[in-house]
């Protein structure tokens, strides 16, 4: 096991805490989703998948296709196990009466359900609704259902009250016994009674005989004797225990099987993502051990799952078994994808830049960022997203950093300006107009000697930094006499000397010069400044 890094404990507690918080509404969990699962909820139309971790809410509808599973886990302990091609209504779950106690009542409207449902409080009540019959339970194992109007429900232990919708009196099915039937319901002593999987046979049995009630026992009777034959042949053992904590050593899983069905396959199932090939080498009837391993990572997309399940199917046997799953993403083997930095955009202007980052679904971590060495941001990170970040004013490095639960890490350098639009000034010193009284020279053969002038001025920035400036021009007459661009400005204070012309018809020269500034914001301070030499 690695040594895990302080800063994580942050991160943990950063997850926990929307998950704690919305828990308290929610009145059941999602244990197990196998195949097509679908959640429709109050008032909507649109029917979502739902997921293992999902949070299952009163009146949601749930359905599921062939050969599908839900798992729910309810408050108190108790489990529901939505069986395939199965519409339920969620009428009431853990609803206050009251009277501090609770009601629960599910509403088959196909399918079946099979439970293990906990003793229920005084004044509790929880029961299962078809469009035959009610049972109502206070604490028991087994399954119900009902379709086409016809009824059934089977018990391994604790006992039922059953109620015709028609009216009648209340009938009691106890431990052991299975009940069916449309107009009139009969219960049986029956040895695969509760054994969810009887309860396929159960169904098809109810489905191919009508509501011939003696149909259905004849046919009960022969699948049961069936079914018991069919387990003392054909099942299988786990011997590594729920749940499994995977780290850099992989999933390891041992077991053993009895098979005697040439046809049999026995499977392990890890998502949607893997599935193993069949792990049955020897079909006679005797039992033979096995070992499954597998890597679980995020590479082959199979980090982020919570179950691992065995699938064991005969021509008429299908049985499986769960084994949960803690997947340590600190672990370096299981957290393989390192994050992902990638630069989405810069404004100058409005001094921000984007970043995204990637490969953080399900996963956690901390961004840091420093500007020019020192650390500006540290930020815990639990999905893929766009940052928005604010620039320091001025040129500096920003470095980025991203490391994930296994200490994946991954960095960006990027060195980047900003200049936010702000107006300045140009400042000339002495008036904006000079005249200058010079008497011409004498003659001289050397001819005569250049009129020199220092043109002085300060560039206001509000920045008062000259890095902050792109370009600084002067022109006299029109003319370019000098221009700096970026690294060239070193100064705001500007002296410079300057030749100033003569008219030569001795009416006076003007000599105008024009200064212009352009700041890397694009804004573009001017002055003009005049000498007039007579």
């Amino acid at each position: 096991m690695q040594q895990r890094i302080p800063f994580f404990r942050f991160c943990v507690a950063l997850l926990l805490v929307p998950a704690m918080a919305f828990s308290a509404s929610s009145v059941g969990k999602v244990r197990q989703s196998i195949g097509d699962v679908k959640r429709q909820k109050e008032n909507q139309k649109d029917w979502k998948d739902l997921r293992v971790g999902a949070k299952v809410y009163q009146t949601d509808f749930v359905r599921t296709g062939s050969e599908a599973v839900l798992g729910i886990d309810l408050p108190d302990g108790s489990m529901l196990n939505i069986g395939e091609n199965t519409e339920v209504e969620m009428s009431n779950l853990f609803e206050d009466n009251g009277k501090g106690a609770y009601r629960t009542r599910l509403n088959i409207k196909k399918g079946y359900v099979d439970f293990n449902v906990k003793k229920q409080m005084e004044e509790s009540s929880f029961e299962f609704k078809t469009g035959t019959a009610t049972a109502s339970i206070r604490g028991t194992s087994g399954f119900v259902g009902g379709e086409d109007g016809v009824f059934f429900a089977s018990l391994a232990t604790g006992k039922f009250d059953i109620q015709p919708q028609k009216g009648g009196p209340v009938m009691p099915v106890i431990a052991g016994e299975t009940m069916f039937g449309s107009d009139s319901l009969v219960t049986m002593k029956l040895a695969s009674s509760g054994d969810k999987r009887f309860v396929k046979k159960l169904t098809r049995i109810v489905k191919s005989s009508g509501k011939n009630v003696s149909a259905m026992m004849k046919a009960a009777q022969e699948a049961d004797a069936a079914h018991q034959k069919e387990l003392q042949e054909n099942n299988f053992t786990l011997s590594t225990k729920s749940p499994v904590e995977v780290c850099n050593d992989g999933l390891t899983i041992d077991g053993s099987y009895t098979v005697s069905d040439p046809k049999a396959t026995l499977v392990l199932k890890i998502g949607k993502s893997y599935t193993s090939e069949n792990l049955i080498r020897v079909v006679d009837g005797k039992s033979h051990s096995f070992t499954q391993k597998i890597a679980i990572n995020d590479a082959n997309k199979t980090w982020n799952e919570s179950q691992a399940e065995f699938v064991l199917k005969t021509s008429s046997v299908s049985d499986s078994k769960v084994i949960e799953l803690k997947v340590n993403k600190t672990c370096s083997e299981v957290n393989q994808v390192q994050p992902s930095l990638k630069f989405l955009s810069y404004d100058s202007l409005n001094c921000q830049m984007q970043v995204s980052v990637g490969n953080m679904q399900d996963d956690a971590g901390i961004l840091t960022m420093d500007i020019d060495g020192a650390t500006s941001i540290e930020e815990a990170i639990s999905k893929n997203e766009q940052k928005r970040i604010g620039l320091k004013p001025g040129s500096h490095t920003y470095s980025f950093s991203m490391k994930d639960q296994a200490e994946n890490t991954v960095t960006l350098e990027k060195k980047l300006g900003c200049y936010p639009m702000k107006r300045f000034n140009v400042n000339v010193y002495g008036p904006a107009k000079e005249v200058l009284k010079i008497p011409p020279p004498p003659p001289s053969k050397d001819g005569e000697s250049p009129i020199i002038k220092t043109l002085q001025f300060k560039i206001k920035s509000p920045e008062n930094d000259p890095v902050f400036l792109y370009k600084v021009t002067i022109k006299q007459n029109g003319k370019v006499i000098l221009q700096e661009t970026l690294g060239q400005i070193q100064s705001l204070d500007y002296q410079v000397p300057v030749e100033l012309k003569r008219d030569d018809r001795n009416h006076g020269a003007q000599n105008r010069f024009e200064i212009e500034v352009k700041h890397k914001s694009g804004f573009i301070a001017k002055a003009e400044k005049f000498f007039e030499v007579r």
